[in-house]
Parts: C-alpha cells; structure tokens; sequence
C-alpha cells in the first residue's frame, strides 16, 4: 500500500525535476563565457564547463578592481580546472549575479559573465490546473464559479482535481447545469479542497478530511492505490507556493446530509399532503427548516377536507395572505411537548394570534382540534398531529344556505357531539331534516 503511494509520490518528483529549466556556460572558449550574460528564472539551474585551458568561476571578488561583487546571495566558487565538467548551480535569490575568471588576468581579457535571475512566475493551485492540458474543464469550472482567486490566496489549499476524462464520467448534462448554476457549482468545487496541507505522507487509511464546503471525504488506501471517497489519486503531490494538488480519475459528488426538520415530517406524511402543499405555496418551508425551534400542530388532510367546498383552493390562489396567515397561527416558536402543556394554556403563535389548551378526559385539544398524534420530534422542534384545522379568530368562513335544506334539526362538531349553534370557532355540522349536513366554522 504504502509502496504503491510512494511510488507515485517519485513520479511526480521525477516531474518537477524535470520541470526545472537548465542552462549551460561554457568557459574558456575565446578567453570568454559562453553566453556571457545570461537571463534565467528563480530556481534554475546554470552548469559551467570548461571548453580547454585553466580557468575558474569567481563570484567573489572582481578581480581587475579588488572590489566585492556584492552580489545578491553566496555563489558558490567553482575552482580552477582544465577541460571538462567543472559544476552547476543553482540560483534561487533573484537579482544581477557578476563573475569573472581569476586566473592569470583573465579577466581583464574579457573573461567577465553575468546571471539576471527573474523571479518566478507564480506557481498556486490554480496555476498548476490552468497548466495542466488534463484539466481544461476544471479550469473551465473554478473560473466560473468565481474561485479563481480565492485559490490564488495565502492557502494552504489541498486540491483533489478530477481530470477532463472524469467530467465525462457525469451523467449528460449535468456539467452544463452545473456551468449555469454558480451555486451547486461552488459547493461541488470546494467539495474538493482541503483548507490545509495534505500531502500523500499525510494521508492514511479511513481520515476523514474536512473541505472548504464543510462535508468531509474519506480517505481509503488499499494495494491498488489510494483513493478518495470513489475516487482514485493517479498523481500525488503536485506541490504549489499555497498548496498541494492530488489529480484523481472522478468528480466527487457530496452526500446530502439526511434532515429531520418539521417540514420533513410534514413531507414524510401520507395524511398531511395538503398541509404540504400549503407550506409549499405559501413559500415558508425555508422558514420552518431553519434552526427553530418550532412546535407545529398540523391538520391532516381529513382535516382539510372537514372545510367549506372550495376554501382550500381558494387558500392556496392567496399563498401570502390568508393561507399564510392560517399556517403561522399553527406553529409556535419554541418547543412545547405534551408534557408542557397545561389545561387553559395560551400559546401565542408565529401569526401573533393565540391558541388555547384543553385537556379533558377524551384527549388533548388546541382550540377546537384533537392532538391525536402528539410529539413527533424533530431536529428542530416537534410536531403534534391535529384533526381539525385552526383558524385565526379574524376569520371566518362560513358556507351560505343556498339549498334546499329543508328544516333545521341540531348541530355537532366533528366528534358527532351535539353542540349550540351558536357555539364560536369551532367547526360545526348543522343537520336539516332534508339529510343535508352544511360544515361551517364561524367566530361571530
């Protein structure tokens, strides 16, 4: 295992090494450098050789005026020999480096060079992707989402870059939705870096590693190689100024994390459709799954179905006025299980209205609803099943008298008990002695 991952490692070693820019000098040839000035990078290398004679390669000091080159780091002195290799070095400080030969007044026949070292280009994450002929769509995608500077930070950043071939792994479409959708897309792309320093040494077997997007990858490392989630490194330590790239043959797609919110509840339910598209339509699931908490007494669709003909529909053709205004004056904003409620309780609801509690020996009652499923707890408060719907004392709804009913008999309420029917916000069935049953809920 650890084999196979060093293995990689000293490929890509092999690859920066080679990525190391060299140059030659060749001393001696016509009493002079050849090239006699040279211009390179911060990092390269310079090899001197002598072409015949005796000569050396002096840093130090300039030997016709005795004065200090001051050049702007120690070179090291490649002494005096005849023809052959006479070494190499490596110029890492930017700045002009003067030398000239030492022996026998060579220099004062021209045996004089210079070295202009150029800072290096930068060398981020982002340079290494945008570098690299393997990941076009990758570049593609950082620089859309808008992240092509945040990767071009201090850092330190890891990076687990899928190649082109592992964006045609996805399903057709799915990258140009992606591509129009900054905010999957982002959350996607900082699935994939690692706020830190991860080298291949770094890693072992089931770490867990924690993204810029807050989920967390696995790391696996097995004979075959070593993988990330399903995805496979093929080249390691890719290192950069802020960071370290790890190329890998898949996209990493994050798990969405199961929630247990009161909508969920209310979504999970066969019985409370209808609730769930109120909620829907009138544009407060993001509310109800926020932190909360919330205790939401919800009607199922029996109860629903227990008002008028049509008000349903005509609740969900007003989302963000009645319909809003009913939901609301179900849900308080705190937890309240059944063991916090008390008979005559008020509760004041996110509407601003108030609900009362009754307990009798039949059950538990908010206004004129029987709790009967009580504290289905959630991630973010508890949810109470309800029988009837609860409606603000502010509005009415009653169904006119238009046919022919024949002669009032009495009324009940959803229990079948009979009621006064003049008894307010509960929702009452007035018999005739045609057989018809009118349903209506008044508060005046």
């Amino acid at each position: 295992m650890k084999k196979s991952l060093l293995i990689v490692a000293s490929v890509v070693l092999s690859l920066f090494a080679s990525a190391q820019t060299s140059h030659s000098v060749t001393v001696g040839s016509g009493m002079t450098y050849t090239p006699n000035q040279l211009t390179i990078v911060s990092g390269d290398n310079v090899t001197f050789t002598s072409g015949g004679g005796t000569h050396d390669v002096n840093f130090s000091t300039n030997s016709i005026t005795g004065v200090s080159f001051d050049n702007p780091a120690d070179i090291e002195y490649l002494p005096i020999q005849g023809a052959g290799l006479m070494g190499t070095i490596t110029f890492d400080v930017p700045g002009t480096y003067n030398y000239d030969c030492s022996v026998y007044g060579h220099a004062s026949m021209g045996m004089v060079g210079q070295v202009v070292v150029n800072a290096s280009a930068s060398n981020t994450v982002v340079d290494v992707i945008v570098g690299s002929p393997d990941h076009t769509t990758l570049e593609a995608a950082v620089i859309a989402a808008g992240l092509a500077e945040t990767l071009s930070g201090d850092g330190p950043f890891t990076v687990f870059a899928p190649t082109d071939a592992a964006f045609a792994l996805l399903a057709e479409g799915t990258l140009e939705y992606l591509l129009a959708n900054t905010g999957a897309l982002t959350s996607i792309l900082t699935h994939h870096v690692y706020g830190g320093i991860a080298l291949s040494t770094d890693l072992s077997d089931g770490m867990m590693v924690t993204t810029l997007a807050g989920t967390s990858l696995t790391v696996s490392i097995t004979d075959e190689g070593v993988y990330i989630d399903n995805a496979m490194v093929t080249v390691a330590n890719i290192e950069a100024d802020n960071g370290v790239v790890h190329v890998i043959d898949a996209v990493l797609i994050p798990t969405e994390e199961e929630t247990n919110t009161v909508v969920d509840v209310i979504v999970g339910s066969p019985d409370h459709t209808t609730l769930e598209a109120a909620v829907i339509a009138a544009g407060i699931v993001g509310t109800l799954s926020g932190d909360g908490p919330f205790t939401v007494f919800a009607p199922t669709d029996a109860a629903f179905a227990l008002l008028p003909e049509g008000t349903v529909e005509d609740l969900l053709a007003d989302p963000t006025g009645a319909l809003t205004s009913i939901l609301t004056h179900h849900v308080y904003g705190g937890i309240a299980l059944s063991t916090d409620l008390s008979d005559g309780m008020m509760v004041t609801t996110l509407a601003g209205t108030s609900l009362t509690v009754s307990i009798t020996d039949e059950g538990v009652y908010i206004d004129n609803a029987m709790v009967t499923v009580a504290n289905i707890e959630t991630d973010n408060g508890v949810v109470h099943v309800i029988d009837a719907v609860l409606l603000p004392a502010n509005l009415s709804i009653d169904e006119s008298l238009t046919i022919e009913n024949g002669q009032y008999l009495y009324s009940v309420d959803v229990l079948g008990k009979r009621i006064k029917r003049t008894t307010l916000n509960k929702i009452i069935f007035d018999i005739y002695s045609s057989g018809n049953a009118v349903k209506r809920f008044s508060n005046k």
